[in-house]
């Protein structure tokens, strides 16, 4: 027996005036026959039919089914209820119009995860008269076909309650008769409730008449009575296979073809933009690497800062990132490293003269035109280039390893001998009014130090190196080391002396392994930093840009996917209301468009990976045009390179997004009942 205890439902209709549809209703109905429930429009028929399938909320009812509860004050409780004891007809037949005759009975198989078995569904069309039409789409059936097919869909779960809202409302009377015969047939197995407002069919068929007015029993017949006690089905939580699934979210897809391109192409430009710049805020460590292997640069700088005080005592004028000799314990493991990566530690000494380090402004040359110092390695040389140069503190290099290496001439044989670099050598060549690259015309020269010094060059060594605007660490190992013998130092007149450490590199060294290694040393300070250096310039005018960016693509990214998301949800509102009227769970609902969401998503991806290196090439273009002003030789060099951590970030970011929009506009549809879904409520 299945009872119906103190249903009442009250609408508020457009206007705020509230409507009592039920009020205080208490039924009984039997194990099966056909029972008719009729009345005038708006007597509370369709309420009442809604209310006892678990489509509409009632404000206050309770079911039960041979007193046992259902609640239905959840999702999960009000679907499965839906999913094993209810089988719909309705008057619009509510039929998946993408699906076929085969395939939307099926789908009630299922929901309830029983086997399709086609023997099975062939049967079933064959109770309602439909035999041969199984591949049939639908519409290529007639009004009272389709009926049928809904008849066949609710009657293959093998549900406990049949409910049909007005039937035959949109069929012809032979179509109607056909109809009710079938439910006739079915009602001596089962209970079959219909709501119909015609009375001839009730009376010819019916087993029981019950009749509404403004929300209460008027009359109540009983023709035929059963006894019989309503055998439970074990409760069935509806799951939809995941290739169902796929297919409607395929079908969805191909549908909204133009849309998905439009929103696809415009996404993924914007997303591509958005990783682009996201990228190029990260510069990669390795290009501190990169640069010095390209521009042949051998030498890295070590060197700790000197202590404030020390500089306030000895040096007002001193340049507070001038090294000064490194403790005992990290000289050790540097030289460790050092010897590990096949390459050479050495001190680089600092000659105090007067009251300041002796710069290469105390070799006394002179340099009109500093246009004249260009090369292939230094860009459009200007005033500034040529005061960082003059500005740079000499250093002088007694370990002759080092000079093993490409040069013109020898070594230093005694303490008034010196090598210098091929750097220095054309600063020298440009000050004489020589040409850049005469190295030979410089051997046997004298080089004046200060007024203390006079050597005379023996050889020079090819050391290019990448100029940094006012980097003094790389002009100190360009322009500013003199090699000299080890008795120069030994027996220099000049008392003070600060020392740090250069690292020379041999044609067995691996520059980015050596530089990751010293980096774990930890207290030095090792130069060049040309990535520190780099992130230091794009992340000051990036961020600038991301600031501004960030929100407007974002913005618009935003839209056109909330929009394309939107429109595929609400153009499938009803079929969404079909699924939960069946028995299916939000969840499952959600996942059609989660997959649908997932394969745009790809697509977009996919594009953007296209994209982004396109860009990034865009990116190094603006950049190196950017720097042609200054010193730093990028001309040869990608200084930005497509950053797959950072490409993650983006796209995760994204998934996230389209989740949290499907899930939100899903859930908004999925919090109404499913009558209020599939009316357009």
């Amino acid at each position: 027996m299945i009872q119906l205890i103190n249903a009442n439902k009250t609408y508020t209709s457009k206007s705020g005036i509230k409507v009592k549809a039920l009020d205080h209703i208490n039924l009984e109905f039997n194990a099966r026959g056909l029972v008719f429930i009729l009345g005038k429009s708006g007597s509370g028929k369709s309420s009442l039919l809604n209310i006892l399938g678990g489509l509409d909320s009632a404000n206050t009812s309770k079911i039960l089914i041979n007193g046992q509860e259902l609640k239905r004050f959840d999702d999960r409780t009000c679907s499965i209820y839906r999913n094993t004891h209810i089988g719909f007809v309705f008057q619009e037949y509510n039929l998946m119009n993408n699906l076929d005759v085969y395939e939307n009975i099926a789908l009630a198989l299922h929901l309830q995860n029983k086997p399709v078995e086609p023997s099975q569904i062939l049967d079933m069309l064959s109770v309602v008269d439909l035999n041969g039409l199984e591949k049939r789409r639908l519409d290529e059936l007639s009004g009272g076909q389709k009926q049928r097919v809904a008849i066949a869909r609710a009657l293959i779960k093998d549900p406990t309650i049949i409910l049909a809202d007005e039937p035959t409302g949109n069929l012809d009377s032979q179509s109607s008769k056909q109809i009710f015969e079938v439910l006739k047939r079915l009602s001596q197995e089962k209970l079959v409730i219909v709501v119909t407002h015609d009375r001839e069919y009730a009376e010819q068929y019916g087993d029981r008449i019950i009749t509404l007015k403004d929300g209460r029993v008027e009359e109540d017949t009983q023709i035929n009575a059963f006894d019989d006690v309503i055998t439970l089905a074990k409760p069935i939580r509806a799951r939809l296979p995941l290739s169902l699934k796929a297919k409607m979210s395929f079908e969805n897809i191909v549908q909204n073809k133009l849309r998905l391109l439009v929103t696809v192409m415009i996404v993924s430009f914007l997303v591509a933009v958005l990783s682009t710049v996201y990228t190029a805020l990260y510069v990669s460590a390795d290009v501190t690497g990169d640069l010095m292997d390209l521009s042949h640069q051998t030498q890295l700088v070590l060197s700790e800062p000197i202590p404030f005080t020390l500089a306030e005592t000895i040096a007002p004028k001193l340049n507070p990132s001038t090294p000064k000799k490194l403790n005992a314990e990290a000289v050790l493991k540097l030289r460790g490293i050092a010897e590990k990566n096949h390459a050479i530690l050495f001190p680089k000494t600092h000659l105090w003269l007067g009251e300041d380090w002796l710069r290469v402004k105390d070799l006394g040359l002179k340099i009109d035109r500093p246009e004249a110092l260009a090369s292939d390695v230094v860009i459009r040389p200007n005033e500034a280039l040529l005061e960082a140069i003059e500005d740079a503190t000499l250093t002088f290099v007694s370990n002759i390893k080092v000079l093993d290496r490409e040069r013109i001439g020898r070594l230093p044989e005694d303490r008034f001998e010196v090598v210098i670099s091929s750097a220095l050598a054309q600063y020298i060549l440009v000050s004489q009014n020589k040409p850049i690259h005469d190295y030979s015309a410089l051997l046997n020269q004298f080089l004046n130090v200060g007024s203390f010094h006079r050597l005379k060059i023996v050889g020079i060594v090819y050391d290019e190196a990448l100029l940094l605007r006012k980097e003094q660490s790389i002009l100190n190992t360009s322009y500013t080391n003199l090699y000299v013998h080890a008795s120069f130092l030994r027996y220099n007149p000049l008392p003070t002396r600060l020392e740090s450490y250069g690292v020379q590199m041999t044609e067995k060294t691996d520059t980015h392994a050596l530089i990751e290694a010293l980096k774990t040393v930890g207290s030095i300070t090792l130069l060049p930093r040309v990535s520190d250096r780099l992130n230091r310039y794009t992340r000051h005018e990036l961020t600038l840009i991301m600031a501004v960016l960030v929100p407007i693509i974002g913005y618009f990214a935003l839209i056109f996917l909330g929009n394309y998301i939107a429109s595929s949800i609400l153009k499938r509102k009803k079929q969404i209301g079909i699924l939960r009227a069946l028995g299916a769970e939000i969840k499952e609902v959600q996942w059609i468009f989660m997959i649908e969401v997932l394969f745009v998503g790809l697509l977009i991806v996919l594009l953007v990976l296209g994209m982004v290196p396109y860009m990034i090439d865009v990116l190094n273009f603006i950049f190196k045009v950017h720097f042609y002003d200054t010193f730093i030789a990028y001309f040869h060099y990608d200084v930005f390179s497509l950053g797959m951590g950072h490409f993650i970030e983006v796209i995760s970011l994204l998934a996230l997004v389209n989740l949290v929009i499907v899930f939100t506009l899903t859930y908004h549809i999925n919090i109404l009942d499913p009558v209020d879904i599939i009316t357009g409520r």
